[in-house]
């Protein structure tokens, strides 16, 4: 490849009728001129494409490096969204566990509240049935005593008449002990005779 300098060294041979020297020499000058710049510019382009050659070599490997990353992250993600799926999924299998274990509790809970509430109402019958008892009992203890009095009472009533109507002094004695002894029956029947409801028993 020919240089600036070969261009300006170059001699040509003289001959008869041969072109003008100085303009040979002229022209030659600004073809050396031109020539240097077009050196230059050639130059200077190829620094730039070289830096450009550079910098898609940059490229390119940034470029790789990204789809790496890229491939790495979907890889992550990927493997992130797997745990994730496998931790929700255990963490729901726990939730129903503990769950189905606060339920068996709550259950067995109230079955023993139940057994209790049961126990303690069989207890509340059994004191209200004997309670109910005891106040039969002594309602007819009260019946008794009030067939006992009228029986003694009307007696006594009795043997006042009898005396207000002026009968004989014997036979007022006879009234008396008829009352004494119709008393005496009737506390041996308060003994062996059974007991009347309300609605059976006389009225003053």
């Amino acid at each position: 490849m020919l240089t600036p300098l070969d261009i300006q060294k170059k001699e040509f041979r003289r001959a008869f009728r041969g072109y003008n020297e100085e303009e040979v020499d002229s022209f030659l000058d600004r073809v050396v001129e031109d020539y240097e710049n077009l050196l230059k510019e050639n130059q200077k382009l190829q620094e730039c494409l070289a830096e450009s050659d550079n910098q898609m070599s940059r490229y390119r490997e940034l470029e790789d490096v990204l789809k790496n990353t890229m491939i790495m992250a979907q890889k992550s993600a990927e493997d992130l969204r797997q745990n994730a799926e496998k931790e929700a999924q255990m963490a729901l299998q726990e939730a129903q566990l503990q769950a189905r274990q606060i339920l068996q509790k709550a259950e067995q809970e109230a079955s023993i509240m139940v057994q209790e509430a049961d126990r303690r109402a069989g207890r509340m019958i059994d004191e209200a049935e004997d309670r109910v008892k005891e106040v039969l009992a002594e309602y007819r203890e009260l019946l008794k005593q009030a067939r006992v009095f009228r029986v003694r009472f009307r007696s006594f009533l009795d043997a006042q008449m009898k005396l207000l109507d002026g009968e004989e002094e014997a036979t007022s004695i006879g009234t008396i002990v008829e009352a004494v002894e119709a008393i005496e029956g009737s506390e041996e029947l308060e003994e062996g005779e059974s007991l009347a409801t309300p609605a059976e028993d006389d009225n003053f």
